[in-house]
């Protein structure tokens, strides 16, 4: 099982909250074609260390896939 990475120059200091969610979640619309049980898994080291920004990430992928949110 390999980790999916994919990458950007995005840097979250400075920005407002709504900048970030607007950023993750453009960026997960696009991953999310990528990544799956069947195909790959985003590693761990993503280095967006925030929660918020994780929780974004989550949530966009989960509309994108048309998965219940929790």
């Amino acid at each position: 099982m390999g980790g999916g990475k994919g990458g950007s120059d995005f840097d979250p200091k400075g920005k407002s909250d709504n900048e970030v969610m607007r950023f993750c979640q453009s960026f997960m619309s696009e991953l999310f074609r990528h990544i799956g049980p069947d195909t790959d898994v985003p590693a761990g080291d993503i280095a967006l260390v925030e929660e918020k920004s994780v929780s974004y990430l989550v949530s966009t992928k989960d509309c994108e896939m048309n998965l219940p949110e929790f």
